[in-house]
């Protein structure tokens, strides 16, 4: 068994995909498949290789694909509140852990291009600096969605939630200007050594992106 790294993996998969049509299943986006696997099982095992525990944030009723042994579904306690409400519940459960994590790796359920280099690049940033949250910036950017956040910010989150905003670049702001030493950004060129092609920036919304995805195929450094 290899030691504990210090870090925990947070995959929200409660998107409905709406945009999708009748492209989406009925699992939502995590029931997508690319090359045979659910976009969702291709994400957890590749955030599994680099963390010690992933946990995925389901919606209540959803179908959720089959995925490794160990992951651990936990279900939105706040059905609709977006994906705050659902990092939120994600993080709470990690907190709990004992001993709970220094950080954790976020991620959205409809990236499947996802390497496990950029993984390894945010939750060590996140466990070097103390950070509480390492956020990569591309374009002028935050890419929110692909961070590393350590559970310390938990009251923050529910403060800026009691407030009735679930904006997540909101609360970046809000927790920069608070304490701007909290968080550490990676820029596009730093996150471009271990991700050349942008392959962990490229979502799923729409059927054209589902299609464009499909003919490009797998690319060599992802599994």
């Amino acid at each position: 068994m290899s030691p504990p790294r210090g870090a925990i993996g947070i995959v929200l998969a409660g998107g409905r995909g709406r945009r999708l049509d009748a492209a989406a299943p009925p699992g939502g986006k995590a029931a997508l498949e690319l090359a045979g696997r659910s976009f969702v099982e291709r994400i957890v095992s590749t955030v599994a290789a680099e963390v010690d525990h992933v946990i995925v944030v389901a919606a209540p009723e959803q179908a959720v694909p089959a995925l490794p042994d160990g992951v651990e579904i936990v279900r939105d306690s706040e059905p609709g509140g977006g994906p705050l409400a659902g990092l939120r519940d994600g993080l709470a459960v990690a907190a709990g852990r004992n001993p709970p994590p220094r950080t954790a790796f976020v991620c959205a359920c409809d990236g499947p291009l996802l390497g496990r280099a950029v993984v390894r690049l945010l939750v060590r940033r996140g466990l070097d600096t103390g950070a509480a949250w390492v956020v990569p910036e591309c374009d002028g950017h935050p890419q929110v969605l692909l961070s590393a956040i350590a559970p310390s910010l938990l009251p923050r989150i529910a403060a800026y939630l009691a407030t009735g905003r679930r904006d997540l670049r909101g609360l970046l702001a809000t927790v920069d200007a608070e304490a701007p030493g909290l968080v550490v950004r990676v820029t596009a060129a730093e996150l471009a050594t271990v991700d050349p092609a942008g392959d962990a920036l490229l979502d799923v919304d729409t059927p054209p992106d589902l299609a464009r995805l499909r003919r490009r195929g797998i690319p060599p450094s992802v599994p």
